[in-house]
């Protein structure tokens, strides 16, 4: 077992579970391990960023700056295919949340997507959260065959949401379709309502008397808005 499988062991056990002030003493310290080793798997990102006056100690620290960093953008996509660590790939992934990434970073993320395994539910949702704020009408194409494979889950979630910037027509009758797949309508609603779609105002219509909660506020929300 290596160094970072015993750390990733150990904090398994001591997460979800009432603790002794030595236990969040040691939790404290163990994160900040856990992230300095993650970190040896792309050390020579961290001095590549340093060239460009992009100074961090791991990935995660770009994910929580306020400040802008183009210039970190061409690197981090040469190194997302080059990382292999979950927690890695998705610190990547969500440094990539900018819209500096826009135009360049979806083709990536999105064939990232695709050879990333189904049962690795979190880790695909995050990559279409990226791509939300990364798409352009270029990436319609790519994104179709993944919101219309029910076997891509709730992963599909935030694909569904970006395909509502867009006014293709073809698009929007593939978002109607989907207020029929349970897993994705709220976010097939939110779609049609940033498109303020009149056709499937019908449609919408039924489904304010839908049994969920949840679905009948996003539609009666949505209705309102494209009325």
């Amino acid at each position: 077992m290596t160094k970072l499988e015993k750390l990733e062991q150990r904090w398994k056990e001591l997460v979800g579970k009432p603790k002794s002030k030595e236990e969040l003493e040691e939790s404290l310290l163990l994160a900040k391990e856990l992230s300095l080793e993650r970190a040896k798997e792309y050390s020579s990102m961290i001095v590549e960023l340093a060239d460009n006056g992009i100074i961090i100690s791991n990935v995660y620290d770009l994910v929580n700056t306020t400040e802008s960093y183009p210039d970190a953008v061409p690197i981090l996509l040469k190194y997302l295919t080059k990382v292999n660590h979950d927690k890695n790939k998705e610190g990547i992934i969500r440094a990539l949340a900018v819209k500096e990434a826009r135009g360049k970073a979806s083709p990536i993320l999105i064939a990232e997507y695709n050879r990333t395994p189904k049962d690795k539910m979190d880790l695909r949702w995050v990559i279409g959260n990226t791509v939300f704020t990364t798409f352009t009408e270029d990436d319609v194409e790519s994104i179709l065959p993944i919101v219309q494979d029910k076997t891509n889950g709730m992963s599909r979630d935030m694909f569904v949401e970006a395909l509502g910037k867009t006014r293709s027509a073809m698009v929007e009758n593939v978002l109607i379709s989907l207020l029929d797949d349970e897993e994705v309508l709220p976010a097939a609603l939110k779609a049609l309502r940033r498109m303020k779609s009149k056709n499937a105002k019908e449609k919408i219509s039924t489904l304010t008397r839908h049994p969920d909660t949840l679905i009948r506020k996003e539609a009666q929300k949505t209705l309102k808005k494209i009325s």
